[in-house]
């Protein structure tokens, strides 16, 4: 983990550095204690790593008025943004950042809801309110805000999760345990291994897409994606769904319409190399060679894609189970397989 110096956040936080944002300096002591012993990169890319902690502590342990605990949301930017001028900032959703002047942080915080609305934080404290066009709380929308931005985005979910998005991918806590989910380029590297004859790079809307936005909401789904050519072998699958809209991954709000689709459809959906939808709802039929090569998974959902891949050695499969765990197949192997509750790949 690295967070900054370590020892340099520890001394701070010893000192008292942080007693102006109304968290108490053990406390710090103890989380970064507990995040090295877990082994947790909760704050590995932060920008500064004192700051980092102190909104990651408030998001664990917000304020409590009237009994309600308030969802949070903070975005630790790195130095090369100077908030209000740099484009970088205004290139992603539409945003309006206002300063909080002179207001106490204690204050300022509470008009971050994590939700549409996320505190700015800059080496010497909280400096706008970064005011979004529409809710962009789901994780699929914070991994692409994170990767626009660099730094860190940390919140406290209104289910009570607390996430921190970052370059060592998504770190959770769920009120009782942490998890590491990976980021991306670690399913790349080991498909591009396994499936070198396809342009696995291109892949990452769809990968993004399966991780993200159907693991993040516990959609169960099968995804084939097929790069070169779209079209299924023949007699491999029976369509159920006929005709689908021409919706693509990466364009404003087409994901959320895809995810909305699948999590209502039976059957497999099937992805071109730039991330469009083909086809929704199709069965999987997989060869009588298939069956007796391809061992039996748990699930006739997992047993019947990797059976698919086996006779289609043209596509990577993806499968979401409704708990959340993603399993990428291809040519009739698993090839990695991510679970939140296991936190390891392979």
């Amino acid at each position: 983990m690295h967070p900054g110096p370590p020892d340099a956040v520890a001394s701070s936080a010893r000192d008292g550095a942080t007693i102006a944002d109304a968290v108490l300096p053990g406390r710090l002591e103890r989380l970064l204690s507990e995040l090295r012993e877990e082994r947790v990169p909760a704050l590995d890319g932060a920008p500064e790593g004192l700051g980092a902690l102190v909104e990651l502590s408030y998001a664990l342990r917000p304020h409590v008025h009237e009994g309600r605990v308030p969802t949070y949301g903070a975005i630790v930017a790195p130095p090369s943004i100077v908030v209000g001028d740099q484009p970088s900032f205004r290139d992603g959703p539409n945003v309006t950042l206002i300063p909080v002047g002179g207001l106490d942080v204690r204050f300022a915080r509470r008009f971050a809801d994590g939700m549409a609305t996320f505190a700015v934080r800059l080496p010497d404290g909280i400096s706008h309110i970064a005011c979004f066009g529409r809710d962009v709380s789901a994780e699929y929308d914070l991994v692409g805000l994170q990767t626009m931005l660099g730094g860190l985005v940390i919140q406290r979910h209104p289910g009570g999760q607390v996430r921190v998005f970052g370059p060592s991918g998504v770190v959770r806590w769920d009120g009782i345990s942490w998890h590491h989910d990976p980021p991306l380029e670690s399913w790349l590297l080991r498909l591009g291994a396994a499936a070198d004859h396809l342009p696995i790079d291109a892949m990452r809307a769809v990968l993004r897409f399966a991780v993200h936005e159907l693991g993040g909401r516990r959609i169960g789904s099968t995804l084939i994606w097929r790069p070169v050519d779209p079209t299924p072998p023949d007699g491999r699958v029976e369509p159920l769904v006929h005709n689908v809209p021409l919706l693509r991954l990466g364009r404003p709000g087409e994901a959320a319409a895809i995810a909305h689709a699948l999590a209502q459809t039976d059957g497999a959906a099937v992805f071109d190399g730039d991330g469009g939808l083909r086809s929704i709802g199709l069965r999987l039929a997989p060869s009588s060679t298939a069956e007796t090569s391809v061992r039996a998974m748990s699930g006739m959902r997992h047993t019947s894609a990797l059976r698919y891949s086996f006779d289609d050695r043209d596509c990577v499969v993806i499968v979401v189970s409704d708990a959340g765990p993603v399993t990428i197949m291809h040519a009739g192997d698993v090839i990695t397989k991510l679970d939140p509750l296991d936190e390891t790949i392979g």
